[in-house]
């Protein structure tokens, strides 16, 4: 029996009326509408907000009459409970924040959607937020992650820097759970799930390579985030393991940039650097490579072959066979997710935990045609 006592409830049938559209005609009537509280309907049925609370949250210590009273009220009055308060009290908010590199790149774009399926399904709401590889920008988004609580984070961290790690390791030592994804950060201990980058860049240079390509190009940055540092390393391992010798002329800086890549790829040709393949770290970077390739009438993959990770939404459009290396995002992000709410929901410490290694696969991507 709920300790509100039948004789103010039997009040409360008669009294509402009156209070509820007094309530109503001063909220219709504003431009701003006040959101309803626990303390609003406590009011207006004559009750404590204790029993609001555990009437909503189907307590046996209160009485069915008062929750269906509890119910019909909050339903009318459109009332939300406030999860930030709701989480500070339960120390849990089933939030989840995914710190994104850049949203332009369909693989980020691919692993957002496999991390929201995943979290829905076990009743999990994401928080997406793009640092743009900006260390300041991802500082911002880590502490208001910090700030609504989120029980986790999965996180695709911002550059080669450590100039954000004083700060996660104390949301991590303060209980926030960490997962990495696509790209490991080292020093920390939190796991990942991603591909193998040194052998996925090995097996698409060694393809070029026993395709006859033997002055192969290897374009984007390639220090800094381990990722890229992976990817060159992979290069150079197939050029040595292949017999052919490693030049520094052909190792060519370019950032996430189609006119970086495209002005680059120009400069080589009026330096008459001679290459016949391209292997390079990114959609956009390649994107920019292949127009520049085309515009001095080369075909491609007659004249240069190119192979490249990442986005290739972007790279069909330059109407020409290349080879990608095809990543899974869609299973990294599921993948991560899964070990995010897992880690939260068991308690237990990161070493209890694998890192996982995705399988990445080489594919021909061909142009299509289609018949009149």
């Amino acid at each position: 029996m709920d300790f509100e006592g039948h004789g103010r409830l039997n009040m409360t049938r008669t009294s509402v009326r009156g209070q509820k559209k007094s309530a109503v005609k001063h909220v219709t009537n504003g431009k701003l509408y006040k959101r309803v509280t626990l303390k609003d309907i406590a009011q207006l049925l004559s009750v404590t907000v204790a029993t609001v609370s555990k009437a909503l949250r189907d307590s046996s210590d209160i009485s069915p009459e008062t929750k269906r009273l509890v119910r019909k009220l909050s339903d009318e009055l459109g009332y939300r409970p406030n999860l930030l308060a709701k989480s500070l009290i339960n120390n849990k908010s089933k939030m989840l924040g995914v710190l994104v590199p850049d949203l332009r790149i369909s693989f980020f774009s691919e692993a957002v959607r496999g991390m929201y399926e995943e979290a829905e399904k076990k009743g999990y709401e994401c928080v997406f937020l793009v640092h743009n590889e900006l260390e300041t920008k991802e500082r911002q988004k880590l502490e208001f992650l910090y700030d609504i609580h989120a029980d986790g984070i999965l996180l695709n961290a911002a550059g080669g820097s450590k100039y954000n790690y004083p700060l996660i390791t104390r949301m991590a030592q303060e209980g926030i759970r960490f997962v990495c994804w696509d790209r490991s950060l080292k020093g920390v201990g939190f796991k990942s799930v991603k591909i193998d980058d040194v052998e996925a860049s090995y097996q698409l240079t060694s393809k070029l390579i026993k395709e006859g390509r033997k002055r192969i190009l290897f374009l984007g940055p390639h220090t800094g985030i381990p990722l890229l540092r992976d990817r060159f390393n992979g290069y150079k391992i197939a050029l040595k393991e292949n017999g052919l010798p490693y030049r520094p002329e052909l190792v060519i800086q370019s950032f996430r940039s189609i006119d970086d890549s495209y002005n680059k790829i120009l400069s080589l040709f009026s330096q008459k650097l001679e290459f016949d393949a391209v292997v390079s770290i990114g959609g956009w970077i390649t994107y920019g490579a292949g127009k520049a390739i085309l515009k001095m009438n080369k075909s491609i993959p007659n004249d240069v072959a190119i192979g490249e990770f990442g986005d290739n939404d972007i790279v069909y459009k330059l109407g020409v066979p290349f080879y990608t290396v095809v990543q899974q995002p869609v299973e990294i992000g599921k993948g991560a997710t899964d070990m995010l709410i897992k880690m939260i929901e068991t308690g237990e410490p990161d070493e209890k935990f694998d890192d996982i290694i995705i399988e990445s696969e080489i594919v021909e991507r061909r142009v299509l045609t289609t018949r009149c």
